[in-house]
């Protein structure tokens, strides 16, 4: 290589470096922050209303830092049928980040107001775990041992209907870290209950508890 080539591949080359510099400056103190959608539910999460009752959902709203989001809302209540039923809030901030909120409303049939099926409950097998069964309100509760373990942990418990003779309803809940429901929930009044725990640390077996 002659010294006229030597001379223009430094040039060349250091004009290089200087644009990459230079662009690097331009981009170097150039940040974004995402603001994660936060919703807030109006008036309670948890309701219970009397089969054949009223229902007006409260709503919800939805904000991205200081700017409020549009709100989807899925799901519905059959005030004409048992059951416990789960409205979903839902919303996606500008950079596509979604979160969502849900309310839970059990309809309580007739022929359960006024049973009260609170007390300790002991799995027949696994670890032969207690469930301490609280009530909170009519025909609605909470176990502190969802899975019958042998020592329970504070922070996995969930909350339930009894809405109608022989069942329960346990809906998808955030419990702190993690995440519960149970299917297949029924009840003999005064002696037993079952569910099938879905969570991926507990498997697919129907557990079941005997009053204590």
């Amino acid at each position: 290589m002659n010294i006229k080539k030597l001379t223009y591949s430094i040039i060349f080359l250091s004009s290089l470096i200087w644009i990459g510099c230079e662009k690097e400056r331009e981009t170097e103190d150039i940040s974004t922050i995402t603001y994660f959608p936060t919703i807030e539910l109006k008036g309670d999460q948890w309701n219970t209303i009397k089969l054949g009752g009223s229902w007006s959902d409260p709503g919800a709203t939805a904000n991205e830092g200081e700017s409020s989001l549009e709100v989807k809302v899925t799901g519905n209540v059959d005030v004409t049928k048992a059951g416990v039923y789960t409205i979903t809030y839902s919303a996606v901030n500008k950079d596509g980040f979604s979160a969502a909120e849900y309310r839970y409303v059990g309809v309580i049939s007739p022929g359960v107001e006024g049973v009260d099926i609170s007390g300790q409950y002991k799995r027949n097998a696994g670890a032969l775990g207690v469930s301490t069964v609280t009530k909170i309100s009519p025909n609605f509760y909470f176990s502190n041992n969802v899975g019958g373990v042998a020592v329970p942990d504070p922070s996995v418990g969930v909350y339930f209907y009894h809405y109608d003779t022989g069942l329960l309803g346990v809906p998808f809940q955030r419990t702190p870290g993690n995440a519960f429901e149970c299917r297949n929930a029924t009840i003999k009044e005064g002696e037993e209950y079952s569910w099938v725990v879905i969570n991926s640390g507990y498997g697919a077996a129907l557990r079941t508890f005997i009053k204590q």
